[in-house]
């Protein structure tokens, strides 16, 4: 091993790197770590790297967060994870941060609107196609306790979800309302232990911060609409980083500028800071984590229907234009139905990259609204 300091500085722009082109979600952080860290810098052997991505992936948290946590510790201890974390969030943060700011022009402009709008027909295939593989699996093990934990946790979810998708709308609160409540420092701390919770019980990857981090800035405080809420994750989608970091840079800002992004971001990471470098040091020392591995995949099944559920929710607000479950001919969108399916055919049966199939979606959207807008 080389230099401690040569170490640190690699581990940094490693993980800057990996952030930065970490497109498609937190599981294709898996393939270029292994890449940079083990075939390229010979620092982890194979075998070992496995080991620390099961941490990464049982952990609460991103991946991508968990990841660079545990091969940083791995690598230098508390320096490496301080390190490697900042290369992890930097990217998302800035390129969030500048989408944050621009979000009412970016959104209220025409062809940006539609191709949004395309694209949540997208997302919500994208999620579908994750569902059904998680979901087979599940299925597939004959573990009729871990199905009846899938099947029931999707009837409670969507049942208390029930009176949001029955016509129930939601409002920004917005940062003024919340210093009224209790002055500036109480909206950081709201940011804080909002995304404090999501960090925390997110298990399973972004898909799985998605009914979490909903529950929090639509449901319980309002800081963004369905329709923000939708977009956000479709951004996500499109840009570097994990979606729970992403969506605690994109909420912050709007709500409280550019501290209120940092105060939300660290909140969503600080568990994942705590927890997963406690289980490096115990991995580190015992190389042992078979208990460990099986309560938390006890909770594997439980996320397959939260999942099921955020992109059950994203379908409904693509296709229904109020937002609410009403079979009208003015409300509900055909096309979106039709771009789901196209979708859903290109995922499952071509392969198709996910962002490409998202895109597609969006074009698919904006040329057929501006050949109507011009018949």
């Amino acid at each position: 091993m080389e230099k401690k300091s040569k170490v640190l500085k690699k581990l940094f722009f490693s993980t800057l790197y990996l952030s930065t082109f970490t497109f498609g979600g937190g599981y294709v952080i898996v393939t270029l770590m292994k890449n940079k860290f083990v075939d390229e810098l010979h620092w982890i052997d194979e075998e070992e790297m496995l080991d620390l991505v099961a941490i990464a992936q049982s952990s609460p948290g991103a991946i991508a967060v968990n990841g660079a946590i545990v091969v940083g510790y791995k690598l230098a201890g508390l320096p490496g994870v301080l390190l490697s974390i900042l290369g992890a969030i930097l990217p998302p943060m800035i390129i969030l941060s500048a989408i944050s700011f621009f979000y009412d022009a970016f959104r209220s402009n025409l062809i940006v609107g539609t191709m949004l709008k395309g694209m949540q027909s997208g997302v919500a295939a994208v999620i579908a196609s994750v569902v059904f593989d998680m979901g087979s699996n599940v299925v597939k093990e004959k573990d009729w306790l871990n199905i009846a934990i899938m099947a029931a946790s999707f009837l409670i979810s969507h049942q208390r979800g029930a009176d949001y998708h029955c016509g129930r709308h939601h409002r920004r609160c917005a940062y003024a309302p919340a210093r009224k409540k209790g002055g500036e420092g109480m909206i950081y701390l709201q940011l804080f232990l909002s995304f404090l919770q999501i960090g925390a019980f997110s298990f399973g990857g972004g898909y799985a911060a998605m009914p979490l981090i909903q529950s929090q800035v639509v449901d319980l405080h309002g800081w963004l609409t369905m329709q923000e809420f939708t977009d956000l994750i479709t951004i996500s989608q499109m840009t570097p980083g994990p979606i729970a970091v992403n969506s605690a840079t994109f909420v912050g800002i709007q709500i409280a500028g550019p501290l209120g992004a940092l105060v939300a971001t660290l909140g969503c990471i600080l568990p994942s800071c705590i927890f997963v470098t406690a289980l490096a040091y115990i991995y580190m020392k015992y190389r042992k984590m078979s208990l460990l591995q099986g309560i938390l995949g006890s909770l594997r099944p439980a996320v397959v229907s939260l999942i099921a559920i955020a992109g059950v929710t994203i379908l409904i607000s693509a296709v229904f234009t109020n937002g609410a479950v009403e079979f009208r001919a003015d409300n509900v969108s055909v096309r979106a139905i039709i771009w789901f399916i196209i979708a859903v055919i290109l995922l499952r049966k071509k392969k198709m990259d996910p962002i490409l199939v998202m895109v597609l979606c969006g074009v698919f959207e904006t040329v057929c609204t501006l050949v109507m807008k011009w018949i």
